[in-house]
């Protein structure tokens, strides 16, 4: 691009940031872009057109022709326009069309909406509009013929239709200049969808195996027409052709989930007998797939679920998967169903793993290793692996562990919508302080520009209602600031600020009680209420209100126009809160990683407030990973949504962390947890003299998710007719099918076999008193066989005697039982922020926690009765009862009731629904089963179990759903004013 019109789009940048900031009046050097703005028009015209005779042109300039077309087509007033002859049209279609040129149809989408819909729909601007903005009704006959050629895969008749196109501009030059500009942008529109459309990109495009996923793809909205660069690299690379393993480094929101969704129907179809498992690390981005990826699978005639319950399978996740052909499920949930299911381990061929990075995340990093390095070593042929991520820099590496070779890496940089970066920078103390906003401050000089007094005392000021003085809200810290900053920024679009804590004066619930501080004082920052869409709110507030309390902090930033979001709120709030940024009913948006973690949000702009972690009992924070901001960061400006995003660092002590980013560097390679752990182990050993056993492998936790990843691995090995000196060769063998083998001195390497064949001896131990099978058939953890034997089953006398589940003997046996495990306690002093030495103060206030939680109290009514923080309680609750509990329980009552089979007894069913309804918090069996079939809110399946379950005869269940569905219907008024309208609404669309 010429230096001269890059000079003037910084200019007209920063007069647009100006504005959206609501400075009074621009600097004199800016405002003679007002005065100027048909020259700059005019030079943008000539840059586009000029554009179309290169034969390269960078992506990021057509996307900075875009937006400076944008400008005029949104930001510029009529009269402006109309005073010096710029058609609002005209600079639309030329922004959208910039945009296509770029590589970047979402945008070019997003920005042709802008745009009223031409009036002759026989007209070449008509065909441009419906070309460009996908509307869900095309009235153009030259887009809707289009599309229709795109769904046959009649690609001949679109190249005919490109060289018609020839000629029409041809004619168009006789007619008029207006007539070939669109004429002349419609045929090189269509020139560029000739090379990127679906059918054009996918190995032998025209074919009709491709037409569900075509028809699929482009019937959707928003509908999708050709492939991202991203996914057209992956394709002609041979990741769907090439029957080797595969890894690719996509940035966030470069089309990832449709290239797995194009790849899952490629290889289901040319395997037809055959299973393919899209692995996830988390419950919100499986239960996300759920209703989108697996519902349109299903649609296609390819069966899929999803599993994401626990390590123990549920009958519904095992239930008929031998009709199964796709699976969407967490490492947890694959991994006790190949235990429980060999058969089905057998017919995976191909294993997609989702956000691979996570290879370093701790206990779940040392869980998917393992879990890929038995599959890896699978009898017979191993699957294929496709190993996906944004963000690892030695993909190469993994890919070679995995089968891959150098030929089969895919890198790419595409972003559907760039990014721009700034920081604030105070300057000055006291009254004269000033926070002024750096823009590109890692971009050439030519790039950078600064926003002085972007906050100042001015922004602080308001006027005491009693004294009627002027007063100062004092905006030193870097928590104001930040707040300050988002409220800034609301005027363009849907702001976050994120916070790598969560509770603390310093996470994100601090973050949200400074934003409701200042919004109590009458400042002339934007409020997020005046961008929300307060219909929408009432609803939301009501049953945050009955599920939390209105002094709750997450109810409070609703009740002002935004959302707090973090890993603690039940996945049933998050989605709730989602929905209200998703549908704009909100733009701004408070959390933490969350954000990070595949949750899709149309973020437009993002505040970092600490790239910095606090830690319990650690004096120094912990620097977040480059990589792994670089996964945050990559949510701001999303595909579709918005053509570009803004990323701010609000800590300018914290730009150093930010840097690298913003410059595209590296960021830190994955090494896997496991392999840390073994080098801790080994160190361990060697200090304290020891040798390693069994019996300490099982006595410290901080070594189970090795054990309990091991011993998964090698169930699926041992057979009743291998020997022990076999079986041992074969799991040391194993060991070196991890990646983290690869990586480890030899010694360690040494120590990392030695673990194996310990585990393996044990298992093989477990051969002659059939345990194995019990371990095998439940998928539950081998280590927690002794506990079961010596600690759960003599805790009861009779367990197959008839209990009701929630007698206060049994479940305090259970309690009990569970507690002898240190997971547990550290889960539950966690939650509560307590020492250690205040574990037996804890013990009693959490099982009362537990009581209450199983006969149905919402957590208002337990924070209240018990005198806890709701932050406090919400932790405790996600760390300690939805997780640590729950896998205790259902490992524990799974071997207990195999231990109840050898005798030819059976486990009461008060005993077997226990897990189950400790899951969902459900006083009886009638609001669990109306939780497992798909009721999402617990007040609603509590209230409606407890309306079927009334005194008298036992009620009917065959029939649950729709006896609970008519109910609601025939006493709506009643049910509506106890569920609120949101629960409601949202109950009778899950017993639909």
């Amino acid at each position: 691009m010429r230096a001269s019109l890059q000079r003037w789009i910084n200019n007209a940048d920063t007069a647009r940031h100006l504005r959206h900031f609501q400075f009074a009046q621009l600097p004199i050097e800016l405002g003679a872009i007002d005065h100027r703005l048909d020259d700059y028009y005019i030079s943008l015209v000539g840059e586009l057109f000029a554009n179309l005779h290169q034969p390269q042109v960078a992506p990021a300039d057509w996307a900075q022709l875009g937006n400076a077309f944008l400008q005029f087509s949104v930001e510029i007033a009529d009269d402006q326009l109309g005073d010096r002859g710029i058609s609002r049209e005209d600079a639309t279609l030329f922004a959208a069309a910039a945009f296509y040129f770029g590589d970047f149809p979402a945008s070019a989408c997003l920005a042709m909406r802008r745009s009223a819909r031409p009036a002759n729909p026989a007209s070449l601007r008509a065909a441009c509009y419906d070309f460009l903005a996908r509307p869900g009704t095309l009235q153009s006959d030259f887009s809707r013929a289009v599309q229709d050629e795109l769904k046959a895969g009649d690609l001949d008749r679109i190249a005919l239709r490109s060289a018609a196109l020839r000629e029409r501009e041809v004619r168009a030059l006789e007619e008029g200049p207006e007539v070939w500009i669109v004429a002349r942008l419609l045929r090189g529109l269509l020139e560029r969808f000739q090379q990127t459309n679906l059918r054009a990109v996918l190995p032998q495009g025209a074919s009709p195996f491709w037409t569900p996923l075509v028809r699929s793809l482009v019937d959707r909205q928003p509908s999708s027409w050709e492939f991202f660069p991203s996914q057209i690299q992956a394709i002609r690379g041979g990741l769907l052709t090439n029957a080797n393993s595969y890894a690719m480094q996509m940035p966030t929101g470069a089309g990832k989930t449709t290239l797995c969704e194009t790849l899952l129907y490629w290889h289901l179809g040319v395997h037809p007998d055959d299973v393919a498992v899209l692995l996830v690390p988390f419950r919100s981005l499986a239960s996300e797939l759920k209703g989108t990826l697996v519902t349109r699978l299903n649609a296609m005639g390819l069966p899929a679920r999803c599993a994401y319950g626990g390590t123990v399978p549920s009958g519904e996740e095992v239930h008929g998967l031998d009709q199964i052909r796709a699976m969407v499920a967490t490492p947890e949930s694959l991994s006790g169903i190949l235990s429980a299911e060999p058969t089905f381990a057998q017919r995976i061929s191909l294993v997609i793993c989702d956000e691979g990075h996570l290879l370093d995340s701790d206990a779940r990093g040392i869980g998917l290793e393992l879990l890929l390095a038995r599959m890896k070593s699978r009898a017979g042929a191993a699957p294929r692996f496709v190993f996906v991520s944004a963000i690892v820099p030695n993909i190469e590496e993994i890919n070679a562990w995995l089968g891959g070779t150098d030929q089969t890496v895919i890198r790419s940089d595409y972003r559907p919508a760039t990014a721009e970066f700034a920081v604030l920078q105070p300057l000055g103390t006291g009254a004269a302080a000033t926070i002024r906003l750096a823009m590109h401050p890692h971009e050439a000089p030519e790039r950078r520009f600064t926003l002085d007094r972007f906050l100042d005392r001015n922004s602080f000021t308001f006027t005491n209602p009693v004294t009627r003085r002027p007063n100062t809200y004092g905006f030193a810290s870097v928590k104001t600031q930040a707040i300050a900053a988002a409220r800034k920024l609301l005027p363009m679009g849907t702001t976050a600020i994120f916070a790598a804590n969560k509770r603390g004066d310093q996470g994100a619930e601090g973050l949200a009680r400074e934003l409701v501080n200042q919004l109590r004082q009458p400042m002339p920052l934007p409020a997020p209420m005046d961008y929300a869409q307060p219909g929408a709110l009432p609803p939301c507030i009501a049953y945050l209100e009955a599920e939390y309390g209105a002094a709750w902090i997450g109810t409070q930033a609703v009740r002002h126009g935004a959302v707090l979001h973090h890993g603690d709120i039940p996945q049933e709030t998050r989605e709730v809160l989602e929905a209200l940024i998703r549908d704009n009913a909100v733009r701004l948006v408070i959390c933490t990683s969350t954000l990070a973690e595949g949750v899709n949000l149309p973020i437009r702009s993002l505040v970092l407030y600490s790239v910095q972690r606090r830690r319990p009992g650690r004096q120094q924070p912990e620097a977040m990973l480059a990589r792994d901001i670089k996964n945050l960061v990559g949510r701001a400006g999303r595909a579709g949504v918005n053509t570009k995003g803004l990323v701010i660092c609000a800590n300018p002590g914290q730009w150093g962390l930010v840097l690298p980013v913003a410059a595209q560097g590296a960021g830190e390679p994955v090494r896997g947890s496991l392999v840390s752990l073994v080098r801790q182990l080994s160190n361990f050993l060697a200090r304290q003299g020891m040798s390693l056993s069994n019996e300490f492998l099982e006595g410290v936790d901080a070594v189970y998710p090795v054990v309990d990843g091991v011993d998964s691995t090698l169930i699926d090995l041992i057979s009743e007719e291998v020997g022990e000196d076999l079986f041992v060769a074969r799991a040391r063998e194993l060991a070196e099918q991890t990646f983290a083998a690869r990586q480890l001195e030899p010694a360690q390497a040494e120590l990392l076999r030695d673990v194996f064949e310990l585990r393996a001896r044990r298992l093989i131990g477990l051969r002659p008193t059939g345990q194995l099978a019990w371990v095998r058939e439940t998928g539950a953890k081998v280590r927690m066989l002794a506990s079961v034997s010596a600690g759960l089953w003599p805790a009861r006398p009779n367990w197959q005697d008839p209990v009701d589940v929630l007698d206060d003997g049994l479940r305090t046996v259970i309690l009990e039982w569970a507690w002898t495990h240190a997971e547990l306690q550290h889960a539950v002093l966690q939650g509560f922020r307590v020492e250690a030495d205040q574990v037996e103060v804890a013990k009693p206030r959490f099982f009362e926690i537990v009581r209450r939680w199983m006969f149905g109290e919402s957590f208002v009514e337990i924070g209240q009765q018990l005198q806890i923080d709701m932050g406090d309680l919400l932790a405790l609750h996600t760390r300690a009862i939805a997780y640590t509990l729950q896998t205790l329980v259902e490992q524990g009552l799974s071997l207990l009731a195999r231990r109840l089979q050898a005798d030819g007894l059976e486990l009461a069913a008060g005993v077997s629904n226990f897990t189950q309804q400790l899951r969902f918090g459900a006083p009886n069996v009638a609001a669990r089963l109306l939780a497992e079939l798909g009721v999402r809110h617990r007040r609603a399946y509590v209230a409606l179990g407890n309306a079927i379950t009334q005194p008298g005869p036992p009620p009917d269940l065959t029939n649950i759903k729709a006896n609970a569905r008519d109910g609601l219907r025939q006493h709506e008024a009643e049910w509506r004013a106890y569920l609120g309208d949101l629960v409601y609404a949202n109950t009778l669309k899950d017993l639909a």
